[in-house]
């Protein structure tokens, strides 16, 4: 079988497991030729080191150049995290997805020589045009897709070594629970590192940006209008006068970007580049209201004699405009995401014109409106603007979204998710789980006009510790909709790398203080003293012979005294704690001669 064919034939099996593990048709064109013949299919795993998948492409993973590997995610099997790989690199096939009679399907596959979070595409192609399960000889289509994947294997060997996903390997444990549940807990000891693991895990998870990965700290004043939504006081500069507009919380923000990614990731080239051209014309419209290029600052409407005044452009991009021929000192504001919405229905200059009743073709597009405001807009855009943008259909990967809560028992957990509670279990992500928010009766202009969901490629981790005797406790209702890991201090010894010479001893105290803890009526292991509190020793090097003893005045003791606090054998315990800490019982015993 020369390698073409065998290419081939791994193309096909790699677009029929992906479509039999999400839809489970046997009438799919590939079922029976590279699905049915499987005992035991194996739907999901790291196809590496021989693992099942791989044994399931064995006849066609290994090439001249190197081996074909496959990874495929239960958690979402029309994920980012679905691909192809030259094992040991970033050089991927990775399928695009489209809905096709309300069901998703592969229509295409491209190529990607980067991480998961950054993937571009740098050859795409359909699956009709690769000659996919047409029973022929490989075309010169997929021969040229080869070719390229091959010479992007070399690239990738000339310009660099080969480099394996050492943050998702690192912590593939958690990124895995994590993707299975959505929701993580890590808890744990004080100074076992959680918030920073929290963001090693979201960066393993490919998110990287400050878009896909956001952190909050919950306090006590933390509350629902901070995290989903609430009414803020705004100021117009228009009319000089305050009043109350509803604003976003950041975890409501948070998931509007993800909802965004989520929705362009199923759309078609050709759809995406059109949303491109818009974005890009409203936005030259914008800068030209700003920098006074429209002429008289009015907006033609369908009536020529009559015009709308642009007054001015918002903080966040919306128009704010007046019929110019009307006393009344009313304005209407023309935002970006309904006038888009606008363009999906009436997507050029000639559908708009054709319009017979303005106020009935555009509300019934965006619901309740100023009809006439946002047609002339529409229309100006594009007249002037439309025909003079290009932009390019690459299609865009769907990314995982985190959102990680520091410290999320500090704050009064139930009031500050409000209903959103439902929304967030795991089990009904997307759309069924969309409910309505204390203010849903007052957002406009929002993908979530209609309900409030918690998009599919969203994640949640939190952090928190136990024993902290300050903060609420999390009802059940809370808690069974995340899964919890606990952290615990010997995991994460490998923090005290950067103490050079120190590393051996700062593990010597820490263990040994940890096991005189365990020891203490009252406490236990979530009493424990993590890794990081022993990083501080670095302050302290100047005074290199006190410096054990500075860590222990400056950041042990107090914490040790508040465990102990109200205990009747306080200072008796503390002594214990100490001699342990300061190896008192180690260094007795060496000095008797034990071993």
């Amino acid at each position: 079988m020369n390698e073409y064919v065998q290419f081939k034939h791994l193309l096909e099996y790699f677009v029929s497991h992906l479509e039999w593990a999400l839809n489970q048709n046997k009438s799919h064109v590939g079922y029976q030729t590279y699905i049915a013949p499987i005992p035991n299919f194996k739907y999901s795993g790291q196809g590496y080191k021989g693992a099942k998948i791989q044994e399931q492409i064995a006849n066609w993973s290994t090439y001249e150049c190197g081996t074909i590997c496959i990874n495929i995610y239960s958690s979402n099997y029309t994920s980012n995290a679905c691909y192809m790989n030259w094992e040991g690199t970033w050089v991927n096939v990775r399928p695009h997805w489209t809905n096709v009679n309300n069901e998703r399907h592969i229509d295409s596959l491209f190529l990607t020589q980067d991480q998961v979070s950054n993937a571009k595409a740098v050859l795409t192609r359909t699956l009709n045009d690769l000659g996919l399960f047409d029973n022929q000889e490989p075309n010169s289509i997929l021969k040229e897709f080869f070719d390229t994947y091959k010479n992007m294997l070399a690239a990738s060997h000339a310009n660099a070594p080969v480099q394996k996903d050492v943050e998702y390997v690192e912590y593939e444990e958690y990124v895995e629970l994590l993707k299975a549940n959505k929701n993580l807990i890590l808890t744990g000891a004080p100074g076992t590192g959680k918030t920073y693991l929290a963001k090693q895990i979201a960066k393993a998870m490919g998110a990287i940006s400050e878009e896909q990965c956001k952190m909050v700290q919950f306090h006590p004043s933390y509350d629902y209008t901070d995290f989903v939504e609430g009414l803020r006081p705004i100021k117009s500069d228009a009319s000089d006068q305050i009043g109350f507009d509803l604003q976003q919380g950041v975890f409501k923000q948070f998931c509007e970007k993800a909802l965004e990614n989520w929705e362009d990731s199923r759309k078609k080239p050709k759809d995406i580049s059109a949303e491109r051209i818009f974005k890009e014309a409203y936005e030259r419209f914008i800068d030209d209201i700003r920098n006074g290029k429209i002429a008289g600052n009015k907006l033609p409407l369908r009536s020529e004699d009559v015009t709308m005044k642009i007054v001015e452009v918002s903080d966040n991009n919306n128009i704010i405009l007046k019929t110019t021929d009307s006393e009344s000192d009313k304005t209407y504001t023309v935002s970006y995401n309904r006038l888009k919405k606008l363009s999906e229905t009436y997507k050029d200059l000639k559908a708009l014109d054709e319009i017979t009743n303005i106020y009935k073709a555009v509300t019934e597009a965006i619901k309740g409106c100023h009809s006439s405001a946002y047609w002339a807009t529409l229309h100006y855009v594009y007249e002037h603007y439309v025909g003079k943008v290009t932009a390019d259909a690459t299609p865009v990967e769907e990314k995982n979204y985190v959102f990680i809560i520091d410290e999320i028992n500090r704050g009064e957990i139930s009031k500050i998710f409000g209903e959103l509670f439902f929304s967030i279990d795991p089990g009904y992500r997307g759309e069924s789980g969309r409910i309505f928010t204390q203010y849903q009766n007052l957002v406009v202009d929002s993908p979530f006009n209609n309900g409030f969901f918690v998009p599919e490629n969203v994640y949640i981790i939190g952090t928190m510790n136990d024993i902290d005797r300050s903060v609420d406790t999390m009802d059940f209702a809370m808690r069974r909709r995340f899964a919890w890991k606990e952290v615990k201090a010997t995991e994460r010894l490998g923090m005290l790398d950067s103490l050079g010479a120190d590393k051996t001893e700062a593990i010597t105290r820490l263990t040994n203080l940890n096991a005189a803890i365990e020891k203490i009526d009252g406490l236990s292991s979530a009493y424990h003293i993590g890794p990081a509190y022993f990083k501080k020793l670095k302050l302290y090097q100047k005074a290199s012979g006190q410096k054990w003893e500075l860590l222990w005045n400056y950041h042990l003791k107090g914490l040790l005294y508040e465990y102990l606090r109200g205990s009747d054998e306080l200072e008796a315990n503390m002594q214990i704690l100490k001699d342990a800490y300061d190896l008192k019982k180690r260094d007795q015993a060496e000095s008797n001669g034990e071993n």
